[in-house]
């Protein structure tokens, strides 16, 4: 169950929501439009563990 950011599209309210079902209508909290825009994830679009080579913690010095 991933949690997506969204931007309203008639007030700006930006928000985090849970999504249990992916055809699930969202809806704004401020204001209540259903024209939300889904943002793209600071986590998805990271690129922190990129220069190791591995984003499962391999050769992490864990052992």
């Amino acid at each position: 169950m991933p949690i997506f950011e969204y931007k309203c599209q008639g007030c700006g309210q930006e928000f985090s929501k849970l999504v249990f079902n992916l055809s699930e209508e969202i809806k704004c909290p401020e204001c209540g439009a259903t024209d939300v825009k889904k943002k793209i994830s600071a986590f998805s679009s990271s690129s922190e563990n990129s220069s190791s080579g591995s984003s499962c913690g391999a050769g992490s010095g864990f052992t």
